[in-house]
């Protein structure tokens, strides 16, 4: 019987362990022994085909998601497909009704412009004319090159109208103001060291000088400063010569800034300057100064160009620079130099030609600004004319200034009286001339408020800007305007009362 026993028992624990491995309930761990992971009460209800039907439903969830999202997506298509078709469709209509449109327009041109067929006299309906795609093509093209033709065209205008209404200058007025102080600090300079270098050799005793040179000089300075030089002792205090050397510099090159175009025949130039002025008071500032612009720029470009070749007349600045060498002889001949260097032309060409090239090309710069880079207003270059010389170097006998505070700068201020005659310039001024609408009275001349009037020029010419509106008007011209000038810069003169000064 014992023996039956130990034979259930040696067999029953496998049974038991074949048991236990089929059971979920144990799980092997890693080192091969089983462990419990839930009670063994949930041994019994077990059951594998509820976790496979779980996991169908959950594959089943996926794909419905998916499909939902596909068919999201689909939708979505479809709808940005029909807007896209929609806005073709719109497209295409549009395109059809400008087609129609075209082919009418067309087919209309080409039934007014072509003879109509003869119709047959049996006919009962009228024929219409049916232009073919090449005549549209045609017509087409004939349009667009007309269009085309005229756009071109109304281009050109514009750009003219642009150029002759343009109000852009070149330069300020406070750089044309800085170029005109540069040019008159070297005009002094120039003076200064020519006064310096041979005051030691002006000898009152010693009369070097010849008719010519007096003339020369009369007709620059006048005669009063003339007189001045010929009978003074230079040799303690040069200043009578270093003015009298500025004052021939002023106007020798004011005669460049004053000309409407330097170098060309006297004739000319002055028929241009009265073109100019009577444009400056009648058309508009911008169709003014462009018209000086162009003109100055052709004009110059015909001039002999510098330096000039062997055989060819010489530039007009070449030929200034020589006048100017003349004169400085003459000043330092009529003030008693005895120094060869100081009275014969190569010696101080070699000495001073470069001061008097840079001044030369100073003036130049200055002048093409003014007549061709000024486009807002007209600057003018002021001075004031000696008695017996006038701003073109012709003798002037009749004209007289006298010092005006408020358009002069004295040297001597404070020292001397004012009320004085002008002697000479000897430094440059600028003023600026704005053309400012139209007036309503029919004076002759304008009044003394700023304004310009009929008087003479600080220069010397004689600008007569008058309203005349209602002459103007009745004779079918244009009425002129006023004219506004600016003074920016006081020229500086000497006065006659100078000579109880030095």
């Amino acid at each position: 019987m014992n023996s039956l026993w130990n034979f259930l028992d040696w067999i029953l624990p496998s049974v038991r362990l074949s048991d236990d491995l089929e059971d979920p309930y144990y799980a092997l761990t890693d080192d091969g022994f089983s462990v419990a992971t839930r009670p063994r009460s949930h041994y019994a209800s077990y059951d594998p085909r509820r976790d496979w039907t779980r996991d169908s439903l959950r594959d089943r969830d996926q794909r419905q998601r998916a499909a939902v999202q596909e068919r999201e997506h689909d939708r979505q298509r479809i709808q940005a497909l029909e807007r896209e078709n929609a806005a073709l469709h719109q497209r295409l209509a549009t395109l059809e009704h400008d087609l129609q449109s075209a082919r009418q327009s067309v087919a209309t041109f080409s039934l007014l412009s072509s003879p109509m067929p003869p119709t047959p006299a049996s006919a009962n309906t009228p024929q219409i004319y049916k232009p073919t795609p090449d005549s549209i093509n045609e017509s087409l093209m004939s349009s667009y090159m007309l269009a085309k033709r005229a756009l071109h065209e109304r281009n050109e205008e514009v750009a003219s109208l642009k150029s002759f209404l343009s109000k852009t200058d070149e330069w300020s007025g406070a750089q044309l103001i800085q170029a005109l102080r540069d040019l008159n600090s070297e005009i002094m300079q120039l003076a200064a060291s020519v006064a310096e270098e041979f005051s030691p050799s002006l000898d009152r005793r010693v009369d070097l000088s010849r008719q010519s040179d007096r003339e020369l000089v009369n007709s620059a300075l006048g005669p009063i400063m003339t007189n001045l030089l010929a009978t003074r002792d230079h040799v303690g205090d040069p200043t009578l010569v270093q003015f009298a050397i500025q004052a021939w510099e002023v106007c020798c090159v004011g005669r460049v800034l004053d000309a409407f175009c330097f170098g060309l025949p006297a004739e000319i130039d002055q028929f241009l300057s009265s073109v100019f002025e009577r444009m400056h008071r009648i058309e508009p500032q911008p169709t003014t100064s462009r018209w000086r612009a162009l003109t100055y720029m052709h004009a110059r470009a015909l001039l002999p160009p510098s330096p000039h070749a062997p055989g060819t007349p010489p530039s007009p600045f070449q030929a200034l620079n020589e006048t100017n060498l003349r004169g400085l002889l003459a000043i330092l001949a009529l003030s008693g130099c005895t120094d060869s260097r100081g009275v014969r032309r190569d010696p101080l060409r070699t000495r001073f030609g470069a001061s008097i090239a840079r001044i030369s090309e100073r003036t130049e710069r200055i002048a093409s600004v003014v007549k061709e880079g000024t486009m807002s207003g007209v600057f003018e270059i002021t001075w004031v004319g000696s008695k017996g010389a006038g701003a073109d170097g012709a003798r002037r006998d009749k004209v007289e200034r006298w010092f005006d505070w408020a358009t002069m700068e004295n040297v001597y201020a404070g020292h001397g009286s004012d009320r004085s005659k002008v002697l000479c310039t000897v430094e440059f001024g600028l003023a600026c001339v704005r053309r400012e609408g139209w007036t309503s009275t029919e004076d002759d001349s304008v009044e003394d408020d700023g304004r310009m009037d009929s008087t003479p020029r600080v220069n010397g010419h004689t600008t007569p800007v008058t309203n005349g509106n209602g002459r103007a008007a009745a004779n079918g011209v244009k009425p002129e305007g006023v004219l506004t000038r600016s003074l920016l810069m006081k020229p500086k003169v000497l006065l006659e009362s100078v000579a109880d000064l030095v």
